[in-house]
């Protein structure tokens, strides 16, 4: 073999090509590129994970050094104790960096101590009405003092709280009449003592400093004040107030039954059924007559569709006469909060919605006259849109959902309700409906008062409306 031959063969064992020596750093690249992902979606998740229990334990914190202060609470001191010691627990698990587990021992420490704040306030004697329904951002306040703390349904108000709903808040207030408040987002409002009506009877009132109520009496009339007039709705009535946060002009009209209106300045206006009157300053408006609401046509209630067959759904409604114009709105909640749709100028009626995902759908409409007034709303419509494959067959999904529940933990007369079912099911604990995770859990503390054997029932139902339930009898011993 000639030196030139030796130096080639030298020179091919050692050589590469560009072309390989780029496919290496591309590979290299991509492998450091998917372990930087990796390793930062670790960190994200934990720092996550660390800032949510850091967040828990100081509002278990918190209700705890409330719930010091309760000179009622020594009632529940089996209970007490054993917040106390999840707290501590989680503190623990925090300081040796076991982040997802003191999440969840704080959790059920502030759950805990919550409830029992919540049963202190159900045993309180001056309670005049309470949360029936939150939906978003909802608050309320003692008095004139204190923090705003977070609305929960059965959460009871007394004379001189405060209530307010944020953009995307709104809440069913029972008072104690049987009167139904619905609050729309961007209100507040004070909870004011009753009164004697002109036929002896207690009368429920709130003073109302903006945004707007509608309310549904019964057997009694309720009071509304406004910065510039009060409003007396009469018994079995529906009606609606609303006052404008900046100009505090007023808006009072009827549905059903009517309502007698009286401004500050003393002059006075009789409001009728689909009628309204606009307040400014002292001066009262002559009572105009609104829209009556539409009647929904089509679908049918309750009307469950195919996601994988139908790919649109009509909404249709009757026409209201001299109604230019139409407000549609579809919702996932029954209190038409973060609306699918919200469309005010709908000229015909009927509407095509293209079907995209899975739920349980409502849907309203109301007229506006041709003086623009707007109209009360319809009674809500309903359907339920599925996938036939996730039941694993074709048409109809006649499969119940599962309904998984874990042992039920016992605190004197409260009780830790917690399972799994199936994505997207609504799950009611004892009628109320609970908030659920994105893959099916849940976790429902329940305040039984009555002495001795109760039951506990869990109700899971799709969006065909299959249903599964359980249900477990627990005792309940007077603390």
């Amino acid at each position: 073999m000639s030196a030139q031959r030796a130096v080639r063969a030298g020179k091919d064992w050692y050589s590469v090509s560009v072309e390989t020596l780029k496919g290496w750093g591309l590979l290299l690249l991509v492998l450091v590129v998917m372990g930087g992902g990796v390793f930062g979606y670790r960190l994200w998740d934990r720092n996550s994970t660390k800032a949510q229990a850091e967040k828990v334990i100081a509002e278990a914190g918190d209700l705890l050094g409330r719930l010091q202060d309760e000179k009622k609470a020594s009632g529940f001191a089996r209970e007490t104790e054993s917040a106390r010691e999840s707290l501590e627990k989680a503190r623990s698990l925090f300081k040796n960096e076991r982040f997802r587990d003191a999440l969840d021992k704080g959790k059920r420490s502030r759950d805990l101590l919550q409830s029992i704040l919540d049963s202190l306030e159900l045993r309180g004697a001056g309670g005049q009405a309470q949360f029936f329904s939150v939906q978003g951002e909802v608050e309320f306040r003692r008095g004139d003092g204190g923090d705003w703390q977070e609305a929960r349904s059965r959460v009871q108000l007394q004379p001189g709280d405060f209530v307010r709903t944020s953009d995307g808040g709104s809440a069913e207030i029972m008072f104690n009449d049987g009167t139904l408040y619905t609050v729309r987002p961007n209100t507040q409002f004070i909870v004011s003592a009753s009164s004697a009506g002109p036929s002896g009877s207690q009368e429920q009132s709130i003073q109302m400093e903006y945004g707007w109520v509608s309310l549904s009496t019964s057997a009694n009339s309720s009071n509304i004040k406004t910065p510039g007039a009060t409003a007396r709705v009469k018994e079995s009535s529906e009606a609606f107030v609303a006052v404008d946060k900046t100009t505090s002009q007023g808006r009072f009209g009827a549905v059903r039954g009517g309502m007698d209106l009286e401004a500050k300045g003393g002059m006075r206006r009789e409001i009728g059924a689909l009628e309204q009157v606009t307040q400014t300053g002292d001066l009262l408006s002559e009572p105009k007559p609104l829209p009556a609401p539409p009647q929904l046509l089509e679908p049918e209630d309750n009307l469950a569709l195919d996601l994988d067959r139908t790919k649109r759904v009509v909404l249709a409604w009757s026409q209201v006469s001299g109604a230019p114009r139409y407000a549609l709105q579809v919702s996932r909640n029954h209190l038409f909060v973060d609306n699918v749709i919200d469309a005010e100028n709908r000229t015909k009626t009927r509407a095509t919605l293209g079907v995209r995902g899975e739920g349980t759908f409502q849907w309203r409409v109301a007229a506006y006259g041709p003086d623009g007034l707007l109209g009360p709303w319809s009674r809500p419509g309903r359907f339920r849109v599925g996938s036939s494959r996730a039941g694993g067959g074709e048409g109809k999904d006649a499969t119940p959902p599962e309904l998984d529940l874990e042992e039920i933990k016992t605190y004197g007369s409260i009780f830790f309700v917690a399972g799994r079912s199936e994505p997207g099911a609504r799950i009611e604990v004892n009628g109320e409906q609970v908030k659920t995770g994105a893959d099916g859990a849940f976790t429902k503390p329940v305040q039984l008062s009555t002495e001795g054997w109760n039951i506990i029932e869990v109700r899971a139902r799709d969006v065909w409306g299959n249903e599964t339930v359980r249900r477990q009898r627990v005792f309940v011993e007077n603390p």
